[in-house]
Order: structure tokens, then sequence, then C-alpha cells
């Protein structure tokens, strides 16, 4: 489906590359009967702050699963930006360029929408954009609480051998409580989700994704999905029907 406007200045990438080592074809393995990547699409055409949203794929296979759904899917991405290292960056680069040469649109704002979180809904995607639109900040990320383990709980060991132990991160209480810091005292702390990820195409195009200024969202943790075994898909469907998201 080809957005029609002359203009984008807000606009969604669903990156789906077809190499997956953990669960093959993951982007499109099946979830409560459906593509793994049709809840992305859904909740992208939900979003009302969205000016349009792309698909960018290497994989003709994937791309003709996404056209089905009705999402747009202008390119096929090169094999050499879709290997297991690649980063970021690179699809992000060659999505903005393309569309700007080929479309004439030249997004403000670029929002990542993985097609591993199907537990995101369009709300979170406007949530992310409104921020960005209200502060003028450089990039946004959804963030939840990492429970149930906070990183001013954990160590490192710098030899097995001897199995001496450093905090990771010492608090503001350090120097008179050691490392037994009650939890109440801990500063809260979140972690990346992946849920939706915004930032300004002006950094994109300078070889970075994220601008100094981020800013976070807070999501429910109860929403992370981690997609790593054939296994994860079932308890990922299982939060699903008890979020009353399918």
């Amino acid at each position: 489906m080809v957005n029609s406007k002359k203009e984008v200045k807000i606009l969604g990438i669903i990156p789906a590359r077809g190499g997956s080592k953990s669960i093959p074809w993951k982007n499109i393995a099946l979830l409560a009967g459906k593509p793994l990547i049709y809840y992305t699409i859904r909740e992208a055409k939900k979003s009302r702050l969205l000016g349009a949203f792309i698909v960018s794929t290497d994989d003709p296979k994937i791309a003709r699963v996404a056209r089905r759904f009705g999402a747009d899917v202008p390119f096929l991405r090169p094999k050499n930006l879709a290997g297991d290292k690649s980063p970021d960056i690179e699809f992000f680069q060659h999505a903005v360029s393309w569309i700007e040469k080929h479309r004439g649109w030249k997004p403000d704002i670029v929002v990542n929408l993985r097609p591993t979180a199907p537990l995101r809904t369009a709300e979170d995607i406007d949530r992310v954009i409104s921020l960005m639109l209200k502060t003028g900040c450089d990039s946004v990320r959804t963030v939840s609480a990492p429970n149930p383990f906070n990183p001013f709980k954990m160590w490192t060991i710098s030899a097995q051998e001897t199995g001496i132990m450093k905090p990771l991160i010492k608090t503001a209480h350090y120097s008179k409580l050691g490392t037994d810091v009650p939890r109440q005292l801990l500063p809260k702390v979140y972690w990346q989700n992946g849920l939706v990820d915004a930032t300004r195409a002006k950094f994109i195009k300078k070889g970075v994704i994220y601008g100094p200024d981020i800013r976070g969202v807070i999501t429910d943790p109860l929403r992370n999905a981690d997609l790593d075994e054939p296994k994860d898909l079932k308890l990922a469907e299982r939060a699903m029907r008890e979020l009353k998201l399918l």
C-alpha cells in the first residue's frame, strides 16, 4: 500500500531481514496463526501520527507476506546490509536515502518498528512520536523496569580462579553503606525494550542513530518479548492473549 502523499515528515520503518539462525524465517514465523510481522503492520496502520511506514527487507518472501497485509515494500534491501552483524544504522541510511531519492519524501522523524516486538500497540507508537513533537528532543526510546534484576546489584568477576568481585556500578551510598544498599535506596533504572524507537533523520545521515538528547517512554514490562527460540513464540502468544492484544 503506497502512501500517495507528496511529503512525509514522520516515517516508520519495519526492518525484516530474511536471515535468522535462532528461529528460521523469524519475521514471518507464525504467532497465533499469523506471521509475526503482521502485528507490527497492524499497529503501524492504526497509528494516528505516522505519516507513512515501509518495510525494509532483503527477502522476496517476506516482502510478499508484508504486502499481503497492506504494507508498503518499496525496495529489496541489498544483501550486504542484511547480515547477522549488520548494524541498524546501515538499513536506516539505505531506507532514508532511497525514500528521498525515489519518493521525494524528506522525513524529519524516523521510527523503528521491529517485528520482534509483537506486544507493541499503536498507542506506544503515538506516545513516542508525541514526546518528540512536544519536546523537540533528538530521540525517544521505550523503556521498562528491568524486573527482577537491578544493575546496582550486579557484579564483575576479574578472574574465576580467584573469584574477586567488584560492584558493576557503585551507588551514591557506597562510601557509607558499601554494597549493602537497601532496595528502597537504589536508583530507578530502565531497560531499553525495543518496542518503539524514534530519532531525527539528520542523525541517521551523520552515521549515528540517536542524538544526545534522548527521552524515554515507560511501558509495562509484561509487554516485552524476547524471541530467541521457537518456544518464545508460544510465550508471546500467551502474553498477547492475557493482555487482549489478539
